[in-house]
């Protein structure tokens, strides 16, 4: 075979070996790889989106929606429609100018600021970027007219949060943001919808509760990670095969009354402090509102400057929830304690004190409110007249320990454990608390304070609830809730019993039931108004008892009165407990506890009679 020959073999059994590693490759890429592949492609041109459920409405206890989505009319620009060549501030600039031109044309100002434009295309630029939310219908509707003038914004409806009442239950209800889904947020591969997210109240407690499940759409990319015009509408032919529906979030129903609630806020309108409702047999919180306090609407669809500065200023601190995360003197409103902790040692009901008005404790002076005194007293009595100096005189005699011990056994001290954030454990001073702040040991002087409810002890609106709710149930302490659970799906949660005797816990009863009926809380049960020169006079239509309460703070020119009321009606199966406190008020008697007697009116009623005769102390403004 001549040379020529041979070299053709050769060279056709490269091309056949050639062809044989070319098949064998495309067969490896086409078939056996196929799968690696696509996803390779995917990784490239696709991105997924997140897409967030809708959130859970509010209800009370009634089922009146306290908290709902509501359509918000938005405008979304689709940055694809405004690439330019070279720098990314390039398309940056053409995506503001086009903004300008559309404010222009529709006489309103811009919400978009050419930073967020650009962190927008850094970060995801393959879904549209919303540069107008929550417009009124007119505007929306001139921009649907001529959407065809703008090519590259569209319409678009999104949901908000709305709170139809208003500042009713803002406290308890919170407030909303907007953030990544949760888990998300560090995840490369995705890009995010910003869904709704409880910042505040129940909204923030119970945010994995309402918040849906979130969903997932597919949309193609090109190399510049923007969606293709002639994609944007249409995913590409495969992209929606893995797209997930997502879900709406569940309803979450209170333990609020709304009526009861409003009430509670009508009578702290105006003033600085708080109010609790519970129901006693069971810890339920009927009502917990602040003052002053704040619309939740004002926070949607964002918390400006403005409006969190409102929120957290002082004095005013709208935004604080006076009745969980502050901390007060509870003044008289402590002396049933004091009254346990004397019973279960050594005090005897019949045991009697002789009221000067003042009690002297070597070189201490500490005042009754009724500087003529009292003249002898026995417990029952003291309670009934909010006997200051009775009290100094029981709680040196029965020493700081037992009051210590009475005052932790309802839970003062600690969080109650209510099912909403920010709450304060208050503070049941003792040697080493006293140590460790003020570098001072405890003295006698502190346990005639702490008696009378004055001193360092500081408890919240909800914990002195907590104590009347205890007192009225004869004894159980329970954990407030607000989440009402399904019908015979939620056990009450006892936390403890007080440990004394039930004939000790119905002294103190009928103690505070007299308070009501002829001592210094005798405006819980009769309201008086004039009326043309006319005096009527209007009683609850059922029983109750309670206890007022005036705290001094400060000195000189900065002392002021905190003033209390703790109560619970119907006396004899009471199924409401109520604490009210209102800052810089006369007393107990007359600032709070007329206040008191419109919210119990509203839930049981009143009716008028005649010839009652109003108690001294009440119209003196005592304690």
């Amino acid at each position: 075979m001549n040379p020529s020959r041979w070299f053709i073999v050769a060279l056709g059994a490269v091309f056949v070996f050639g062809e044989l590693v070319l098949g064998i490759s495309l067969f490896r890429i086409q078939v056996l790889n196929v799968a690696e592949s696509r996803e390779s492609q995917a990784i490239q041109t696709i991105r997924r989106v997140r897409v967030p459920g809708m959130r859970g409405r509010i209800l009370d206890r009634n089922g009146r929606v306290l908290a709902e989505c509501r359509p918000s009319r938005c405008i979304q620009c689709n940055l694809e429609e405004f690439q330019r060549r070279g720098a990314a501030s390039n398309t940056v600039a053409a995506v503001d100018a086009a903004i300008d031109d559309l404010s222009r044309a529709l006489g309103i100002q811009r919400q978009t600021s050419p930073r967020e434009i650009e962190r927008h295309l850094q970060t995801a630029s393959a879904i549209p970027l919303v540069v107008w939310q929550d417009l009124d219908e007119s505007t929306f509707a001139r921009f649907c007219e001529r959407s065809h003038e703008f090519p590259g914004f569209a319409d678009h409806v999104s949901a908000e949060r709305t709170y139809p009442f208003g500042t009713l239950a803002a406290h308890v209800l919170g407030y909303t943001g907007r953030g990544d889904p949760e888990g998300f947020e560090n995840d490369p591969v995705y890009f995010s919808e910003k869904e709704m997210k409880g910042r505040d109240g129940v909204e923030s407690y119970y945010n994995r509760f309402l918040s849906g499940v979130t969903g997932e759409k597919r949309v193609r990319v090109d190399a510049r990670g923007f969606r293709p015009t002639r994609a944007r509408q249409n995913l590409m032919d495969d992209a929606g095969d893995g797209d997930v529906a997502p879900a709406n979030g569940l309803d979450l129903t209170l333990t609020l009354d709304i009526r009861i609630q409003a009430s509670l806020e009508r009578e702290l309108e105006g003033v600085t402090g708080a109010g609790v409702v519970l129901d006693p047999r069971d810890g339920a919180v009927l009502a917990l509102a602040s003052a002053p306090t704040f619309n939740p609407n004002e926070c949607v669809p964002t918390l400006t400057h403005a409006v969190y500065a409102s929120l957290t200023n002082a004095p005013a601190k709208r935004g604080q929830n006076r009745a969980i995360s502050e901390g007060y003197a509870p003044g008289s409103t402590f002396k049933p304690i004091t009254a346990l902790a004397g019973l279960a040692t050594a005090w005897m009901p019949e045991d009697e004190y002789n009221c000067q008005g003042v009690y002297r404790l070597g070189d201490l002076r500490l005042h009754c409110w009724d500087r003529y005194g009292h003249g002898s007293l026995n417990l029952s009595e003291a309670i009934e007249q909010s006997c200051n100096s009775f009290f100094c005189n029981l709680g040196t005699a029965v020493g700081s320990n037992a009051v210590i011990t009475a005052a932790r056994s309802f839970g003062l001290g600690s969080r109650t454990g209510i099912d909403i954030g920010g709450e304060y454990s208050g503070v049941v001073p003792d040697d080493e608390w006293k140590f460790r702040w003020y570098n001072e040991h405890w003295y006698p002087g502190d346990t005639c304070q702490m008696c009378i409810g004055q001193g360092m002890l500081l408890v919240t609106p909800l914990q002195m609830a907590v104590v009347a709710a205890t007192l009225a149930n004869g004894g159980r302490v329970y954990r407030p809730y607000l989440y009402a659970r399904k019908e015979g799906a939620h056990t009450a949660s006892v936390v403890r019993r007080i440990p004394y005797e039930a004939d000790a816990i119905e002294l103190v009863r009928k103690s505070m039931k007299a308070v009501v009926d002829t001592g210094t809380g005798r405006a819980i049960l009769v309201r008086t108004e004039t009326e043309d020169g006319r005096r009527r006079r209007f009683r609850l239509k059922v029983d109750c008892a309670g206890k007022t309460g005036t705290a001094e703070i400060g000195r000189g020119e900065t002392k002021r009165k905190n003033t209390w009321i703790i109560a619970f009606a119907p006396y004899e199966q009471p199924t409401v407990a109520i604490a009210m406190l209102v800052e810089r008020g006369e007393s107990g008697g007359k600032t709070v506890a007329p206040r008191v007697h419109k919210v119990l009116a509203s839930i049981f009623g009143e009716e008028e009679v005649t010839g009652i005769r109003p108690a001294a102390h009440y119209y003196e403004g005592r304690d």
